[in-house]
C-alpha cells in the first residue's frame, strides 16, 4: 500500500526480529490514524486516501478498541530490550499511545463530545476548500466525492450525539451556539456562492479545458445536493433536538464520571505527576507574578495608576488595533524577513518547508477567533500555514504581532512542526502520528521567549504583548481548571479572564468556551514551557561552557513530538554524554 513507500529504517542491515516487529506494529498504527483521519494523509501527501470522510460510525469505533487492545499487548510481549536507540524511542512513544488509548476505553460516553470551538464537522469542508492543493482534475474529482460523502459522515456524527442525549454527555448551550454559528455563516441558496465551490471557479494549468465544465457541474450537483441538504439537516437536529436538552454550562465535573476522565486527560494528554489543584495553585501563583512584571513595565514606560487601567488602556485605545484586514495582514508577512534570518543562531538546522500568512473565513472565524497553524508536506511542495482572524482586525490588537508570530511561525509551530516533517531515518509514524499538546504547545509558548534572543519586544508595548499572552496563559490553568473540576460557572471564567488577563469580554467568552469544549488542552502552553526552560536551565548548569543552546535546540526538536517525560530522559542522557568521562 502507499504507505510501505513512505516507510524507511534508519539501518540499511536486516532488522532484527525485535525491531521488525516494531516497524509492522508502527506501520499498522499508522495505518490506522490515516483511516481515521484522512484528511491528515491528504494534508501531508500521503496517497491512496484524498477522496475519504473520517468513518465515524459505532461499528468502526469497536473495530478500533478492539486493535487497540491487541496493540498493546503485542508491544508489552516485545522485547524492547533488543531495540536500537532511535527504535527504543518509537516504542516508548507507542507504548505510551496505547496504553492511553486503552485506558480511554473506560470513558466511552466521551464519544459524544464531537463538537467543539477549534473545528469539526462544522468548518472541516471549507477548510479541505480553502487550504487543499487542487492541482489536477484527479485532486478535484477526489474532492468532489468528499462533497458526496458528507451526508454519511454528518449521520455518523448525529448518533453519537445521540448517544449524549442517552448518557448525558453533551456539550453546553454556549458551544453549540457556536457550532450554529460556523455553520450559519457558509449556508447558502446557490452551490456557486460557497466556499466549496472556490477550488472550481479558477483551474490549474494541468486540468484540461475540456474537463472544466464538467467537473464544475459535478461540484455545483454535490454542493446542491449532498453538502447543503446534510448541514441544514445537522443544523436542524443540533437547534431542535439537541441544545434544548443540553446544559447551559457545564465543565466535565459536572458529567457523570466527568472528574475522572478530566484527570485522565491531564496525566494522558499533558503531564504526568500533576493533579488539578496543584495545577490551579500554580495558575494563581503565575498570574500574580506577571501581572506584578506588568506594573513594573508600566512604571518604567512611564504610566502611572493601577496595573488594571494600565492594561485597559492598551485594550482600548483605538491607537493599539490594526485599521483593516489587509493592514493586519501585512504587518504580519512583514515580520518573516526580520525573524528567518537570525534563526541560525538559535538552531543548527532549519525547516526548508516555507509559510504562509492567511485570514480566516467567515465560518472559521464564527466558530472560534483563535488563531492557529497548520503544517504543510514536504512531498506535495506545500508551506505551512499561519492562520488569522483578519476579518476581526478591529479587535486585534497590535501589540501581541510579535509574540503570536513567534508562537505560530517561527521559531514556534512552524519551525517545530516543519522540522519534525523533514526528518529523515524515522518511520514515518513518527512524523505524522506522535503529537503531544503539551510539547507542541509548551514549545511555541516557550519559542515566544527566544523573541528577546532575536532581538524582539524592543518596543515597550510589544513587551507587553508578549508578557500579557504568558499571563493569559497562566490564567488559562486557573480557568480550564475551575471549569472543569470546580464547576465553576461560566460567567466567574469569563470575569476572570478579563479582570486578571487583560482579556476583553467577548474574547474572554470565545476563549472559555474553547477550554469548556477542549478540556486540558490549555494547560499544555504553560506546563510545556516550563519543563522546556527547566530542561534548559538544567543542561546549562551541567555542561557550563560546553552549552550550545543549538545542541539543545537540536535534542528537544530532532526526534520530533514526545511527551514531556520522554522528552527530559532524552535531555538527560545527552547532558551525560556532552559531560564526557568522569573524573578518576
Amino acid at each position: 500500500m502507499a504507505l510501505a513507500a513512505m516507510a524507511t529504517l534508519s539501518s540499511a542491515q536486516t532488522p532484527s526480529p525485535a525491531a521488525a516487529e516494531l516497524k509492522a506494529l508502527l506501520d499498522d498504527d499508522l495505518a490506522a490514524l490515516l483511516r481515521r483521519a484522512p484528511m491528515l494523509a491528504t494534508q501531508r501527501g500521503v496517497p491512496g486516501f484524498d477522496h475519504l470522510l473520517p468513518d465515524a460510525s459505532p461499528a468502526q469505533r469497536e473495530r478500533e478498541r478492539v486493535r487497540e487492545r491487541e496493540l498493546l499487548a503485542r508491544l508489552q510481549a516485545l522485547d524492547a530490550a533488543a531495540l536500537g536507540e532511535a527504535d527504543r524511542v518509537s516504542y516508548l512513544l507507542l507504548l505510551n499511545r496505547a496504553r492511553n488509548a486503552v485506558d480511554a476505553q473506560r470513558f466511552a460516553d466521551a464519544d459524544a463530545l464531537v463538537l467543539g470551538t477549534l473545528g469539526g464537522i462544522q468548518t472541516l469542508m471549507p477548510q479541505l476548500a480553502q487550504t487543499g492543493r487542487f492541482r489536477n482534475a484527479d485532486d478535484l474529482r477526489n474532492f468532489i466525492r468528499r462533497i458526496e460523502a458528507f451526508p454519511a459522515f454528518a449521520e455518523q456524527i448525529t448518533q453519537r450525539l445521540q448517544g449524549g442525549l442517552r448518557s448525558g454527555w453533551l456539550r453546553p448551550v454556549p458551544v453549540l451556539d457556536r457550532v450554529l454559528a460556523a455553520i450559519d455563516a457558509h449556508l447558502v441558496e446557490q452551490a456557486d456562492a460557497s466556499v466549496l465551490f472556490g477550488p472550481f471557479r479558477r483551474f490549474a494549468d494541468a486540468v484540461p479545458e475540456a474537463e472544466r465544465g464538467a467537473l464544475a457541474d459535478a461540484a455545483r450537483r454535490a454542493i446542491a445536493d449532498d453538502y447543503q441538504p446534510a448541514l441544514r439537516r445537522f443544523k436542524a437536529f443540533v437547534a431542535a433536538e439537541l441544545r434544548p436538552r443540553s446544559p447551559a454550562q457545564a465543565g466535565l465535573a459536572a458529567l457523570p464520571g466527568g472528574a475522572a476522565y478530566y484527570d485522565f486527560l491531564i496525566a494522558s494528554n499533558v503531564v504526568a505527576g500533576m493533579n488539578a489543584d496543584q495545577i490551579h495553585a500554580l495558575g494563581l501563583a503565575e498570574v500574580a507574578r506577571l501581572r506584578a512584571e506588568i506594573e513594573a513595565l508600566a512604571r518604567r514606560s512611564g504610566h502611572h495608576g493601577s496595573v488594571d487601567e494600565f492594561m485597559t488602556w492598551l485594550r482600548t485605545d483605538a491607537r493599539f488595533f490594526f485599521r483593516s484586514a489587509d493592514e493586519l495582514l501585512a504587518a504580519y508577512h512583514a515580520l518573516g524577513p526580520m525573524v528567518d534570518p537570525q534563526l541560525p543562531r538559535l538552531f543548527h538546522a532549519v525547516p526548508r518547508m516555507a509559510y504562509t500568512v492567511r485570514g480566516m473565513s467567515a465560518a472559521e472565524a464564527a466558530s472560534s477567533t483563535a488563531a492557529n497553524y497548520r503544517v504543510g508536506s514536504p512531498s506535495l511542495g506545500t508551506a505551512g500555514i499561519f492562520t488569522i482572524n483578519a476579518l476581526g482586525f478591529a479587535a486585534e490588537p497590535t501589540w501581541k504581532k510579535e509574540t503570536l508570530f513567534l508562537h505560530e511561525a517561527v521559531p514556534g509551530h512552524h519551525l517545530q512542526s516543519a522540522r519534525a516533517a523533514e526528518l529523515q531515518g524515522l518511520h514515518p509514524w513518527r512524523q505524522l502520528a506522535s503529537f503531544n499538546v503539551a510539547y507542541s504547545e509548551g514549545w511555541a509558548l516557550y519559542a515566544e521567549k527566544l523573541g528577546f534572543e532575536l532581538g524582539l519586544f524592543v518596543d515597550p508595548y510589544q513587551h507587553y504583548g508578549h508578557l500579557q499572552a504568558e499571563l493569559w496563559r497562566a490564567a488559562r490553568l486557573v480557568v480550564d481548571t475551575g471549569i472543569h473540576a470546580r464547576n465553576w460557572p461560566r460567567e466567574r471564567a469569563v470575569a476572570y479572564l478579563e479582570t486578571q488577563a487583560g482579556l476583553t469580554s467577548e474574547s474572554a467568552a470565545s476563549e472559555v468556551d474553547r477550554y469548556v469544549s477542549n478540556p486540558t488542552q490549555a494547560l499544555g502552553y504553560l506546563l510545556g514551557q516550563r519543563k522546556l526552560l527547566e530542561l534548559r536551565q538544567r543542561a546549562r548548569s551541567a555542561l557550563g561552557a560546553r552549552f550550545d543552546i543549538r545542541d539543545f535546540h537540536a535534542v528537544v526538536l530532532d526526534q520530533g513530538a514526545m511527551p514531556l517525560a520522554v522528552l527530559e530522559s532524552r535531555v538527560d542522557a545527552w547532558i551525560l554524554r556532552s559531560r564526557g568521562p568522569a573524573a578518576p
